[in-house]
């Protein structure tokens, strides 16, 4: 009988026991895994009080509802050019690993939101500073 180890955590589990912790284990790469939506979301919220992200519920929660179908400059999103840099910084943050992605984002606040936020899963996607 294998015995369990740091690299093979399951070696000698019963199978019911393997499939828990394999379960434990996609959870936990999931987590880790986004397509960028929240963080575009969260990004926004951080410049303009307009806008509320609830990320405690799955799937999260944004206020306005369709944000993703409005623009930054939007009246319900609040936000200008001048603030684009914000967000992008915010986003940086967020999702250090496409930072170079991010930093070509225009600073024009007349951008649909869904757009970015597409261009966003495209970079993760791509892998990153592509």
């Amino acid at each position: 009988m294998k015995f369990a180890t740091k690299t093979n955590p399951a070696a000698g589990v019963k199978p019911a026991a393997a499939t828990a912790l394999l379960k434990k284990m996609i959870a936990a790469k999931e987590a880790v895994i986004t397509d960028g939506a929240l963080q575009v979301c969260r990004a926004i919220a951080a410049v303009t009080n307009l806008v509320t992200v609830d990320a405690t519920k799955d799937p999260f929660e944004v206020c306005p509802a369709d944000l993703f179908e409005r623009t930054f400059d939007d009246p319900k999103v609040g936000m200008s050019n001048e603030q684009m840099s914000s967000f992008k910084d915010n986003l940086t943050q967020l999702l250090p690993q496409i930072s170079g992605a991010i930093s070509e984002i225009a600073d024009n606040a007349g951008l649909r939101i869904g757009d970015v936020a597409d261009f966003v899963t495209d970079a993760l996607v791509a892998g990153g500073n592509q």
